[in-house]
């Protein structure tokens, strides 16, 4: 539909972004969609690992397995640690809150996320 040059905006972005993963079913359990959200609001998080990911897809050497595993250890650790600290009780340690499967989950879904938006041109 776009070729990775052109930028799309607003109804046809979303409409390129929705064809790209409807033949996708992604049912996140509600762990993983509760950390995704958390993550995604703390820019502290999320914007450095984003802007990293963004210079390697411009130079060409993204690679969507390391942007999984640099997603879930730069960016979902610190925000299940974080969350537990302001969400989670104190008997229940952050890693059993979320486990490394849910993480792993979580970051799969942001990762094909935004090399969907890098592809039509959107860095940070």
């Amino acid at each position: 539909m776009a070729d990775n040059n052109s930028l799309l905006t607003g109804a046809a972005r979303d409409a390129y972004i929705s064809e790209r993963f409807s033949d996708e079913t992604v049912t996140l359990s509600d762990a993983a969609r509760e950390l995704e959200l958390y993550a995604d609001n703390t820019e502290m998080w999320i914007k450095p690992v984003l802007q990293n990911l963004s210079k390697h897809h411009k130079r060409g050497n993204f690679s969507l397995d390391l942007a999984i595993h640099s997603i879930e250890r730069y960016c979902l650790t610190p925000a299940a640690k974080q969350y537990n600290l302001e969400h989670g009780s104190m008997t229940t340690a952050w890693h059993h809150t979320f486990p490394k499967a849910v993480r792993l989950e979580a970051a799969e879904v942001m990762a094909r996320r935004y090399s969907a938006e890098f592809k039509l041109g959107n860095y940070w």
